[in-house]
């Protein structure tokens, strides 16, 4: 699915470089990650937006909250979805609530969108 994919600059809410732990492995990778209206991307370079490493669709997130007790990480934050929980690590503690708020914002806009246009009612 995430190679399908293309960020168009105007779609960005937000991107930035978080630490996000990878799917198989468990590992901590610094990624660029870019929140659009429908998805949050890692990617491997700031400014590639083809090809994310992963991609989470919004309309599938349930929550967003932080993560730092379940990490023993600081600025920790995780998303869910019902495929799995994605764990990402802001540099700062404004940094984290930055994500969590516009992740948290993205996801109320996208539960109230009623057709395929993108137009909200």
């Amino acid at each position: 699915m995430a190679t399908e994919i293309v960020v168009h600059r105007d779609d960005i809410i937000k991107e930035g470089w978080l630490v996000k732990q990878s799917k198989h492995m468990k590992e901590w990778r610094k990624r660029w990650v870019v929140l659009t209206p429908q998805y949050i991307c890692a990617f491997k370079k700031e400014g590639d937006l083809r090809n994310p490493t992963e991609a989470i669709r919004l309309r599938e997130c349930s929550t967003v909250k932080s993560a730092d007790d379940e990490t023993g990480k600081e600025n920790s934050f995780r998303v869910d979805s019902p495929q799995r929980s994605f764990y990402l690590i802001a540099d700062a503690a404004a940094a984290k609530e930055g994500w969590v708020g516009a992740i948290g914002k993205a996801m109320v806009r996208r539960s109230i969108r009623v057709n395929d246009e993108g137009e909200y009612e």
